[in-house]
C-alpha cells in the first residue's frame, strides 16, 4: 500500500482523475473493462493493475472524470478507453478505504 502521507492532497482534483485514484475503463479494442489505481511511479506495478501517473496511460487519464473517452498513444498503436467508474483518493480517504 502507498503512503499518501507525504501528498500535498490539496493538489488532487475532486471529482477527476489524479494521483490515487482507482479508476474503473472499457478497452474499446479489447472489449473488456479493466481497473488501474495511479500510484507514483516508484510504486507502479503493471500486473497488480497499479500504474504511474507518468506513464502514457496515466498521463491519457489525469484529469478525466466518468463518461469521458480517451485516446493514448502507446507503444503498440492508440488505446480507446472510456472512463465507467472512479473512486478519488478523497472519496477513499472519507471512506476510510
Amino acid at each position: 500500500m502507498t503512503d499518501w502521507s507525504m501528498v500535498d492532497l490539496s493538489k488532487i482534483p475532486h471529482g477527476r482523475v489524479g494521483l490515487g485514484s482507482e479508476v474503473v475503463v472499457f478497452d474499446t479494442g479489447k472489449n473488456e473493462e479493466i481497473a488501474f489505481r495511479l500510484v507514483t511511479s516508484e510504486a507502479a506495478d503493471v500486473s497488480k493493475g497499479l500504474i504511474s501517473t507518468n506513464s502514457p496511460i496515466g498521463r491519457g487519464l489525469l484529469g478525466k472524470q466518468v463518461g469521458d473517452v480517451v485516446n493514448i498513444q502507446i507503444p503498440g498503436g492508440t488505446r480507446e478507453l472510456e472512463i465507467l467508474k472512479l473512486v478519488t483518493i478523497h472519496d477513499a480517504e472519507s471512506q476510510g478505504l
